[in-house]
């Protein structure tokens, strides 16, 4: 397995911002510090709902005992937090001028639930691309609230900031950047909303923090749904559409919570996707080292092994165990290699599925958002090897064959398994 230090990995701009802030006085990670700077730069005050303070707690617990973060490490983990925290002031605001918001019904959405890098960001861009189906923007994602008394609630703010990061995530994260690219306005996934509520999984991607991770398994993360629904529902009212419009959502975190995510969507459709584990693990171990890395200067390769291993697996045995209590009428299943073979005929059934017509202006998007993403330069790009994080095919396989013969999944490329090794993925997977 690779030791290297992280900061042999570091790229040119971590480098310079850990070399400028060297010495200086840390950022201030407590829970007080955080709010009292997200009330001073909105004017405005927490008041009632507090259901995110025990996530927000035990997470900036882990990152002062654990993380080991670096300067840059630890300007990401505050800049995150003092965003999040301001984004809910300015959300609970408008909730409070305009309590229709939270009164607003949302339609039964199509929910994409499976493991990460099994094909649902291509799944849910395709989905996307239809104009008749409502998705969430990353730019809406990261900055959901409106700002108060500015031009246009704060619009062209919110959008810049996102587009202004997302473009320096390029550079800032390369490897992350070639396994899943960003664009402001491009379709993201709902965890972005739940990272407000602090029980997103993006945390454990981000930092080495398994006191966090212990407690994200374990936790009752209705209150954190509900709180999505009610941004969902205030993105839907701040571009003015229809309340009968459905939503296409997806997150590999409804693995871990379907149950929460049924008590709050009762009426969802699930769209589960499935591909080879050797491929799911191997890419997302890849996928979540080249954020870690970035913000630690210790070694960190076992550690995004140990808990995204674990992950993989929990969320798999959590998901088939929460999928034996929904209806069949409510739930269907796709596989990676049927979107390869055939994506229209998948789309059929999938439209099938959800009681919607596949018209063909819908499909003709579908098919430029494909040529699309074969046009982006990180197409085939993301390369790993379980070797690199002290595991092996031999493991992996034996911790997640249930998952392979549950869904009788072939082995991806090769029937020998040894083909997981030296594994490339497209984009967009």
């Amino acid at each position: 397995m690779d030791t290297q230090p992280s900061t042999h990995y570091h790229s040119p701009h971590v480098r310079d911002y850990n070399r400028r802030l060297a010495g200086q006085a840390r950022l201030d990670l407590s829970p007080d510090a955080l709010l009292t700077q997200a009330r001073q730069e909105t004017g405005l005050d927490f008041r009632g709902d507090d259901s995110f303070m025990p996530a927000m707690q035990t997470l900036l617990a882990s990152l002062e005992t654990e993380a080991q973060l670096n300067p840059f490490g630890r300007f990401v983990a505050h800049s995150r937090s003092v965003r999040s925290l301001k984004n809910r002031l300015w959300a609970e605001a408008c909730f409070a001028a305009h309590p229709e918001i939270r009164r607003r019904r949302l339609a039964p959405p199509i929910v994409i639930v499976g493991p990460h890098r099994s094909g649902t960001t291509r799944l849910h861009g395709m989905l996307s691309a239809d104009p008749r189906l409502r998705h969430l923007k990353a730019w809406e994602g990261i900055n959901p609230a409106p700002r108060g008394t500015q031009p246009d609630a704060g619009h062209a703010d919110r959008y810049d900031e996102v587009d202004r990061m997302l473009t320096a995530r390029a550079e800032i994260y390369p490897g992350a950047y070639l396994a899943h690219p960003m664009r402001a306005d491009w379709p993201e996934e709902e965890m972005l909303l739940l990272n407000h509520a602090f029980c997103g999984f993006t945390p454990l991607g981000l930092y080495h923090v398994p006191s966090y991770y212990r407690w994200f398994l374990q936790a009752d993360k209705t209150a954190a749904y509900r709180y999505m629904a009610d941004l969902m529902r205030l993105i839907a009212w701040t571009r003015n559409e229809p309340e009968d419009k459905p939503w296409i959502l997806k997150n590999p975190q409804h693995m871990l919570d379907l149950d929460v995510l049924l008590a709050v969507f009762p009426d969802a459709k699930l769209v589960f996707t499935h591909r080879d584990p050797l491929k799911t693990v191997g890419s997302t171990l890849s996928l979540m080292w080249f954020y870690t890395v970035q913000h630690t200067d210790a070694p960190c390769r076992a550690q995004v092994r140990d808990v995204w291993l674990d992950f993989c697996e929990q969320a798999a045995r959590r998901c088939l165990r929460l999928r034996e209590n929904v209806p069949a009428a409510q739930q269907m299943d796709v596989r990676y290699e049927a979107m390869n073979d055939d994506w229209r005929k998948v789309m059929r059934s999938i439209y099938a599925f959800a009681g919607l017509e596949l018209i063909p202006q819908a499909e003709r998007a579908m098919a430029a958002w494909l040529a699309m993403g074969k046009n982006e330069k990180t197409h085939g790009g993301h390369r790993y090897a379980l070797e690199d994080f002290g595991t092996s095919r031999e493991e992996v396989d034996a911790r997640m064959m249930f998952v392979r013969t549950t869904y009788a999944l072939p082995y991806e490329g090769k029937t020998d398994p040894s083909s997981a090794s030296g594994n490339a993925d497209a984009a967009h997977a």
